[in-house]
């Protein structure tokens, strides 16, 4: 699983990897939790899509560039959940990311 982990933010790299914890959420809480302000009010974090900067792979990059590319990242589907407290992020990590 590939997430990254900051002050106030955790980002799943791949949405795939967001749906099951997603999924377990819904169990934990009901399906009501994924309304964005009942997430905000329960859990304390909100959960947006996002199109982030990647590099290219460096076999990808020699193959892109004998081909005349020249932009060495492409945008790539994120999950963002926004943190607004320091210890529900951390409850959160240490719930659903400590596996």
């Amino acid at each position: 699983m590939k997430v990254t982990i900051k002050p106030d933010l955790i980002i799943f790299h791949k949405p795939s990897e967001w749906e099951p914890i997603q999924y377990q959420l819904g169990l934990d809480y009901g399906t009501k939790i994924m309304l964005s302000w009942v997430c905000k009010r329960e859990l304390g974090f909100t959960v947006r899509r996002h199109k982030g900067l990647k590099p290219h792979d460096a076999v990808e990059w020699e193959v892109m560039k004998s081909e005349g590319w020249n932009h060495r990242y492409h945008y790539q589907e994120q999950i963002h959940l926004d943190f607004y407290n320091e210890a529900q992020q951390t409850w959160f990590v240490l719930k659903y990311l400590n596996n």
